[in-house]
């Protein structure tokens, strides 16, 4: 994404993370500790959740990323 303002280039930081749906409850529990810890980490705070792995397609992340490249 290039800023009108100064022209410089900048590429926006998500965190994708992946439940699979038919997981076990307590591992569920696990992965959002493990989630909210890591998502701390890395102080990023667009993060986005999925259930299925086979919803990741880059249509879809170009509709999850349009709304931070026209935020600015």
């Amino acid at each position: 994404m290039e800023h009108k303002d100064d022209g410089r280039v900048s590429y926006p930081l998500c965190f994708i993370f992946i439940t699979p749906r038919d997981c076990k409850p307590e591992l569920q529990m696990m992965y959002a500790g493990s989630k909210l810890s890591l998502q701390k980490e890395i102080d990023v705070t667009r993060v986005y959740e999925l259930r299925e792995l086979e919803e990741l397609t880059e249509e879809w992340l170009q509709s999850k990323l349009s709304n931070v490249l026209y935020y600015r």
